[in-house]
């Protein structure tokens, strides 16, 4: 049945001049729960101007009767084969377990549906969503949704109050700064590559893929090139480490984005040297903590690595799946899927 709210509040779809409130939302929320301020409004103007995404199509608010922001839910379905639409859900703080989640949530499943006539009849179509494990609420209401979890992602982070241990590198294998001018396109197939092994990867067309890689990577004032490093064996790239300026927490904090080794170089310590080296980096421009987020039950053992580097778990989310319609998944789900 569909969720009806209460009179007190007005719905509308966002637009791009409402970047600022949504900002402002969640600050609120980043700094009643952890107490620090969140993502910047730059990476979230850039967030949203993501190839494909359609703002005024995808991000549905909910406001009181004096137009302050309230809620907020957002439905990510750019992907081709969209078989995984993603919906991210925020609720004011003041605000929570008054029936605004399950009328979002019914709003997303609805819009979430859309995609169905999008693709192959053959494949499974699932909704799926993160939830910040503090936020008890949020939790419920999926769970109350009829939707079910079925796994975990970390934010980690490192405390360096001496400096790292230096990288030891391979036999053979050389690091190097990545020029993004002119090598954009061979990192992208390099994070394409090594992601293959990643739950819940779907591949994309190679260009539709590299519009959103350089889009998101470069695309807002956290990026810096003279962070992507390069470990290479011979002329072949066969590892990167794609580090931003700042993180999700604020800008004192380094964040590493993107960090992979291709499956013929792996078990040779190659993804531990790249990291040692980026906590370096930070380390020497006066950064002492680190972040990156990886999947709890990590298909290739990241978490395991992180941990062995003096990384800890920082945030806990998890994720929720609510099946839209039954068929074969076009998604990586183990090692063995992605071959």
């Amino acid at each position: 049945m569909k969720k009806i709210l209460s009179d007190k509040y007005n719905v509308r779809q966002a637009r791009m001049e409402d970047v600022p409130l949504i900002h402002q939302l969640e600050q609120k929320k980043s700094l009643h729960y952890h107490g620090v301020p969140g993502f910047s409004l730059a990476r979230l103007q850039n967030e949203y101007e993501t190839p494909g995404f359609e703002i005024e199509k995808s991000i549905h608010l909910v406001e009181d009767q004096e137009g302050k922001l309230a809620a907020l839910v957002e439905v990510w379905d750019e992907s081709n084969p969209p078989v995984h639409p993603y919906v991210w859900m925020s609720v004011d703080p003041d605000l929570e377990n008054q029936g605004l989640e399950s009328y979002l949530l019914d709003w997303a499943e609805e819009r979430t549906r859309q995609v169905l006539d999008r693709v192959d009849p053959e494949l499974r179509v699932a909704m799926r969503t993160h939830s910040d494990q503090a936020i008890e609420s949020c939790g419920k209401a999926k769970l109350t949704a009829g939707m079910k979890l079925i796994r975990h992602s970390f934010r980690m982070r490192i405390e360096m109050e001496d400096p790292p241990p230096k990288p030891v590198w391979p036999e053979k294998i050389s690091l190097r700064l990545c020029d993004p001018e002119k090598e954009a396109y061979a990192v992208y197939e390099v994070d394409d590559e090594v992601f293959q092994d990643h739950f819940g990867y779907i591949k994309e067309h190679p260009e539709e893929g590299y519009k959103k890689f350089k889009h998101s990577m470069t695309g807002d004032d956290s990026y810096d090139p003279s962070l992507w490093f390069l470990a290479m064996d011979g002329e072949e790239i066969v590892g990167i480490c794609l580090c931003r300026k700042y993180g999700l927490e604020d800008k004192d904090t380094g964040y590493i984005s993107s960090l992979g080794v291709k499956r013929p170089w792996r078990r040779q310590g190659i993804a531990l040297a790249l990291l040692q080296h980026a906590f370096d980096e930070f380390y020497q421009r006066g950064k002492r903590e680190v972040d990156l987020g990886v999947d709890a039950s990590s298909l290739t053992g990241a978490t395991d690595l992180y941990l062995k580097a003096g990384m800890y778990v920082l945030r806990q989310y998890d994720m929720y799946e609510k099946e839209l319609r039954p068929g074969r998944d076009a998604s990586v789900t183990s090692l063995e899927t992605s071959e």
